[in-house]
């Protein structure tokens, strides 16, 4: 569906606006991440929905990583689907959680780093909010993040 002098990178923009919103429209707290081409979309800030998109299809599957469709969405600026239709097709689907590292005691998550020198990775340091957190999509992978930064002395958790 690219149009005529449009380039990939307009059409992924284009097509990752009009997933973002499917789900605002029916008021779903979504939100995308990785790469724009091929983004999860993370539900809630627990779940990694089980769907991806291709051209201007959504398709949810049975499972993560499965190649069973249960239902194709077309991106449209009006799809052709309820909210009742959407919450059924995701209570149909089996999701994986992700994992959060919490600053204990108080609503913050890490979010990311900062640098004292950018350029060359010095002086990393945590960086903690209440919105948009860094999410693992592997549990052992987090413990790894939050061993470093209890080892710095930091009090967190994953939730």
């Amino acid at each position: 569906m690219i149009r005529k002098n449009e380039s990939l990178e307009e059409m992924v923009t284009r097509r990752n606006k009009r997933l973002m919103s499917l789900f605002s429209r029916h008021g779903l707290n979504v939100r995308l991440v990785g790469d724009d081409q091929k983004p999860a979309v993370i539900m809630d800030e627990s779940v990694v929905l089980s769907c991806y998109v291709k051209n201007f299809d959504l398709h949810f599957t049975k499972e993560p990583f499965s190649d069973e469709i249960v239902r194709t969405v077309k991106l449209k600026h009006d799809p052709e689907i309820t909210l009742l239709e959407i919450q059924e097709v995701i209570e149909q689907c089996r999701h994986r959680p992700v994992f959060r590292i919490l600053l204990k005691g108080t609503d913050l998550y890490l979010v990311g780093y900062n640098y004292l020198n950018s350029e060359d990775s010095v002086g990393r340091y945590p960086v903690f909010a209440k919105h948009k957190p860094k999410v693992y999509f592997d549990r052992s992978y987090a413990e790894k993040v939050a061993e470093s930064l209890t080892q710095e002395e930091y009090d967190i958790e994953i939730v």
